[in-house]
């Protein structure tokens, strides 16, 4: 195996590990922190809310990785550490691209979801209104 071969093997080998590495942990990120807002969007149904960003982690993840893995290949030639780590910086820029690009679309949707349940349904919590007890005899100076 010469150099160049070595450079872009290791330069596919540090793409995945970071690209992978940085799935798996917005994915949690996403879970833990999109938790509560999906349970209001769902107007307090804890078990939808939880079922439904159980099934966007795992739709995360296959479109991420499928991404990914579809974006290793390259048909540039790498002889020199300078186009790796050019190389590396593009595949990763595109990564995170595609990331941030789906977690606002996700953000949009289900703030869409929100709005229309609480149009439906009215706010989570409502406040009925109070009539009055009393009559407050106020003096008009002249």
């Amino acid at each position: 195996m010469n150099t160049a071969n070595n450079i872009i093997v290791a330069t596919y080998l540090v793409y995945v590990l970071i690209s992978v590495s940085l799935t798996i942990w917005l994915a949690r990120t996403l879970y833990k922190r999109g938790a509560i807002f999906l349970v209001d969007a769902f107007h307090g149904n804890a078990e939808l809310a939880d079922s439904v960003n159980h099934l966007l982690v795992v739709g995360f993840y296959l479109i991420n990785i499928g991404f990914v893995s579809l974006a290793l290949k390259t048909a540039d030639t790498i002889n020199t550490s300078r186009a790796a780590i050019e190389l590396l910086s593009d595949k990763m820029g595109m990564v995170l691209m595609i990331l941030g690009g789906m977690h606002f679309f996700n953000l949009y949707v289900f703030s869409r979801i929100r709005k229309s349940a609480r149009i439906a349904h009215g706010p989570l919590v409502p406040t009925p209104p109070v009539a009055p007890d009393a009559v407050l005899k106020v003096a008009i100076p002249r």
